[in-house]
């Protein structure tokens, strides 16, 4: 896969799940403590002047303080993002990007107002934050990239199990009443789950991103397959096209309901409204209402 298609790519949930956040915040708090206590305080140009040991350590944890803050409130706003729309990991990068510049020039603020402000310049208190940030969030985000990396592997193995599991009941019995199987463009089978786990497939662009539930919660699994093929091979299976980049199962859709000037779907064991246009507008009620 190229890296564009990778930045296309839809992060996993659980990257903005609150588990994953307070890990984060740990993470963070944890070295700033051990950064704070070994290393001179964030910000700070010259250990010459008016403030004492103590008050050092006071100015740092101040610093901190507004840090965390400001994580807070931008995981907030990213965990309410990814609640109604799918995020790519180009976006998440960028998010984390104007998040850092964002904390520079807050972080920067704050000691602006605090240092000595006779001899010092504001281009080297902005240096001097960038690297101190930086070097304060390496750990968390190695930390957090490592965690990312073994749950994806997990995910993969489960997904594998599956699909072994999946082919070794197939292999006894050539029809499994009750699935839907799916394959890629090549006609490799690549997923296979019960229909009713199967919430909504969208597009994204010469893939498909297949929301299903596993267990209790919303997962993800990325097809290499266009959505018309797959609205033409579930035609009869309950999938209904709501939307030039959606698919719906329609036993899992609890109500079609106005907002703003058009139809949105509010779908069972999921946060995301499906838009409806007009062109499958008219099929889509007809099929809700004869359930």
């Amino acid at each position: 896969m190229s890296i564009s298609e990778q930045l296309k790519k839809y992060i996993p949930k659980y990257l903005t799940e609150k588990k994953s956040i307070v890990l984060f915040f740990v993470t963070v708090i944890v070295f700033c403590a051990f950064f704070v206590a070994v290393y001179k305080p964030i910000g700070i140009i010259s250990n010459d002047g008016v403030l004492s040991f103590l008050n050092y350590r006071l100015y740092s944890i101040v610093l901190v303080l507004v840090g965390l803050v400001f994580f807070s409130l931008s995981r907030w706003l990213l965990q309410r993002f990814q609640k109604h729309f799918s995020l790519g990991v180009g976006h998440y990068l960028l998010w984390l990007g104007v998040e850092l510049v964002m904390l520079v020039i807050l972080i920067t603020s704050v000691a602006w107002l605090i240092n000595e402000k006779e001899g010092m310049s504001l281009d080297v208190l902005v240096s001097r934050v960038f690297i101190d940030t930086i070097a304060l969030l390496t750990m968390p985000y190695i930390v957090s990239i490592l965690l990312f990396l073994l749950r994806e592997k997990r995910s993969e193995i489960d997904e594998l199990t599956q699909l072994l599991e999946t082919d070794s009941q197939m292999s006894n019995d050539k029809t499994v009443d009750g699935s839907m199987q799916f394959f890629d463009k090549g006609g490799r089978l690549a997923f296979v789950t019960k229909s009713s786990n199967v919430l909504y497939i969208e597009a994204a662009d010469n893939y498909t991103n297949i929301h299903y539930l596993s267990g209790e919660k919303e997962e993800t699994f990325l097809l290499h397959n266009s959505l018309k093929n797959l609205a033409d091979d579930f035609s009869l299976q309950g999938m209904v096209r709501c939307h030039r980049g959606f698919l719906v199962n329609i036993d899992n859709v609890k109500c079609l309901r106005k907002d703003g000037a058009g139809l949105v779907l509010e779908m069972a064991f999921s946060d995301r409204l499906i838009p409806v246009t007009k062109t499958y507008s008219d099929d889509l009620v007809m099929k809700f209402t004869k359930q």
